[in-house]
């Protein structure tokens, strides 16, 4: 499967040796191989998406964005159509699913530090129904022995790291700055004092050091302000400013109806790949949005982000973070 187009980015994105190595290791395995390209359906429904919430002033995921639209949307309805009239469709994600009847848990995976569950948090249940994950119950040694055992090619091929289009040697704001619009604007602090100037709100994420030469102090940014194009920035990386009890969140995807969650109930939740659960509760709010409060404060909630609900390795549901509270 191809998303990107490589000649836009100098070459940077590895898909044309990612097919090769597809090539020889079917080839070993006496298997077939089929190759499709969703390089425009991707620029259209994932990258535009992302840019846009950029300009907004959001922190979008466009690796949630793909498993929900391009890799468990069009790609398995290709895999499941006509084209290939396949009966089941499995990747390398390291999730895991049981089927209860017609309904779909998806579970972390065995290895806690290769789990991808979070990234496939938001794939609608009726898809991951056709869905097989093989290495779920592993580990990625095992992984990697089962193919050395096998004599595969790829068998100590480097893991891909971070996202696809970008490539290793780039930074993402540096990326960014070629399809947004720079506008430098005010860096102030949290009483409205102008101490620096920034380069595009695009390029700061919340919580992240501002670096930025003011006082003794070191600054990171709480917020930014679309409206009038500023950076507000606290000092020191601990401050209580950086910390929020609670959240909402819109755009739900569930795999448990919401309807059945008290109020009262523990639940566990994850704003961040890689961050360690937190406990929470969950509650519903109008318009399909819930209100998310978590046990201890958490720091840097940033809107766009996607939030993740889970009963213990159950994952239940995920949102869009809306605003920190």
């Amino acid at each position: 499967m191809r998303n990107w187009d490589t000649t836009d980015e100098s070459g940077v994105c590895t898909s044309d040796q990612d097919w090769r190595d597809v090539q020889a290791v079917c080839k070993q395995l006496d298997i077939p191989c089929r190759h499709v390209d969703f390089t425009k359906e991707y620029w259209v429904k994932v990258f535009t998406k992302m840019i846009e919430d950029y300009e907004n002033g959001f922190t979008p995921n466009p690796d949630i964005i793909c498993n929900r639209e391009i890799k468990f949307g069009l790609f398995l309805d290709k895999c499941l159509g006509s084209m290939f009239n396949a009966k089941w469709f499995a990747t390398g994600h390291y999730v895991q699913v049981d089927h209860i009847h017609d309904r779909v848990k998806l579970l972390r995976g065995v290895d806690s530090t290769k789990d991808q569950s979070y990234f496939l948090s938001a794939v609608p249940e009726e898809k991951l129904k056709w869905a097989i994950f093989p290495v779920g119950k592993l580990y990625k040694t095992q992984v990697k022995s089962i193919a050395s055992n096998a004599n595969l090619i790829t068998a100590n091929k480097q893991e891909s790291m971070g996202v696809c289009f970008i490539g290793k040697k780039k930074k993402f704001a540096e990326f960014l700055k070629q399809y947004l619009v720079t506008k430098p604007g005010d860096i102030k602090t949290i009483d409205g004092r102008i101490i620096g100037q920034h380069c595009g709100l695009f390029a700061y994420t919340i919580g992240q050091c501002a670096h930025i030469n003011y006082g003794t102090n070191r600054w990171f940014v709480l917020k930014r302000n679309t409206k009038d194009n500023t950076l507000i920035v606290v000092p020191e990386s601990n401050n209580p400013l950086l910390f929020s009890r609670s959240l909402v969140a819109k755009n739900w995807t569930w795999y448990f109806p919401p309807e059945k969650i008290k109020n009262d109930i523990k639940l566990l939740a994850q704003i961040r790949y890689h961050q360690s659960p937190v406990s929470c509760t969950v509650i519903s709010r109008s318009n399909g949005r819930y209100f998310v409060e978590f046990e201890t404060p958490q720091r840097a909630i940033a809107p766009g982000q996607v939030v993740v609900i889970w009963d213990n390795n159950w994952c239940l549901g995920s949102g869009v973070i809306e605003y920190a509270l």
